[in-house]
C-alpha cells in the first residue's frame, strides 16, 4: 500500500489575523496578571498542544511563536516605557516578563541599549 504525500497547508491573511486576536487576549491576561507569558502557557490557553502550536505560528507568521510573542511583550514595554513614568520592574511585570532580568536582556537585544537609555532618547 502505497502512502500519499500530504500537501502543506496554507494560510491565509485571516489566519495571521486570528493568532494575532488569540495572542492579544493572552497577552491581556498576562498583563492583568501580571505573569510571564509562555508558548506552553499561550497553548494551554488555546487548548492545543504546544508543538502544534510552534509549527502552526511558524507557517503562519514566518517567525517560531515565542519569537513572536517576545515581540509582542516589547511592543507594550516600548509603550509602557514611553507614556508612563513606571519603574522599569513594574513595566517589566505589566508587559508579562516575569522578572525584571529577563525584561532587560531582551529589550537590550532588540534595541541595542538598555529600557532607561531608551526612555531618555524617546524623552
Amino acid at each position: 500500500m502505497m502512502l500519499r504525500e500530504r500537501k502543506p497547508r496554507t494560510f491565509t491573511h485571516a489566519h495571521r489575523q486570528r493568532l494575532d486576536r488569540a495572542i492579544a487576549h493572552y497577552l491581556d491576561q498576562c498583563y492583568a496578571s501580571r505573569s510571564a507569558a509562555r508558548v506552553s502557557e499561550f497553548a494551554a490557553f488555546l487548548e492545543r498542544n504546544p508543538e502544534y502550536m510552534t509549527r502552526t505560528a511558524v507557517s503562519i507568521v514566518g517567525v517560531p511563536l515565542r519569537e513572536y510573542l517576545r515581540t509582542r511583550q516589547l511592543e507594550e514595554a516600548e509603550r509602557l516605557i514611553v507614556t508612563t513614568p513606571l519603574p522599569m520592574r513594574e513595566i517589566a511585570l505589566h508587559a508579562g516578563f516575569g522578572t525584571t532580568s529577563t525584561f532587560y536582556r531582551c529589550f537590550k537585544q532588540a534595541h541595542n541599549m538598555t529600557p532607561g537609555a531608551f526612555r531618555e532618547v524617546r524623552k
